[in-house]
């Protein structure tokens, strides 16, 4: 996974998965591999049908997201562990090692940008979301999926295991939205996951997920379009 150039407490963290967990989902899941298989069906419903795109996968891990991409399109997988990157290679993504706050490619060069599960990574949201949206060509999709902050079992889970999870910035729709939007681009529409229950949701962008929903997702989903 990517992260802020320098020191960081993920250093070496991912090199490590991929050491003892090998080619395998469970090597790039937070929650569990049941949530990340749920995450990922989601991401790639949204993609859609696409073929001849340009696609970069911000942190890419294993390439296990994006395996299905790579072929008909020409698909870069970005990530700071070459243990990751050589797994990811292998599914036919093109390997580049690199950091997300610092995205080795030109203004406009992909159709899809996509970043699962590395934004909570980064302290610097901000910085981060521009990035994505930098590499974006214009009328491109930004597509982010992040654990939801405002879920109830994580809000618990981040005083129980403080540990575990002071590491992550978390962030509620709203505020993606807003990130995506200072960056140049417009949120189309969102996808929240609930885990464990295998169910999914589309909500429109200006809508937002509601009130109940909001506190129940525990993933969520952002895609916007650059201007």
């Amino acid at each position: 996974m990517t992260d802020a150039p320098g020191k960081s407490v993920w250093d070496g963290h991912f090199d490590e998965a991929s050491r003892t967990l090998g080619d395998t989902e469970a090597a790039n899941s937070y929650l569990s591999v049941r949530n990340f298989l749920q995450v990922r069906a989601a991401v790639l419903d949204l993609v859609g049908d696409v073929r001849g795109q340009s696609v970069l996968d911000v942190g890419c891990g294993t390439g296990h997201l994006t395996r299905s991409l790579a072929g008909v399109n020409f698909a870069v997988g970005i990530d700071l562990s070459a243990g990751m990157l050589r797994f990811a290679a292998a599914k036919g993504l093109a390997p580049v090692r690199g950091s997300g706050l610092g995205l080795p490619f030109k203004d406009g060069t992909f159709d899809i940008v996509l970043a699962n599960s590395v934004i909570q990574l980064i302290p610097n949201g901000e910085a981060f979301m521009a990035e994505l949206v930098r590499v974006a060509k214009k009328g491109g999709r930004i597509i982010v999926t992040t654990i939801n902050a405002r879920n109830v079992a994580i809000a618990v889970l981040r005083v129980v295991e403080r540990k575990k999870y002071r590491h992550f910035r978390l962030y509620p729709y709203g505020e993606l939205a807003e990130l995506a939007a200072a960056a140049g681009a417009d949120a189309r529409r969102a996808v929240l996951v609930f885990f464990p229950l295998g169910r999914r949701k589309r909500v429109p962008a200006d809508r937002g997920p509601g009130f109940l929903a909001g506190r129940l997702a525990t993933s969520l989903i952002v895609e916007a379009v650059k201007r």
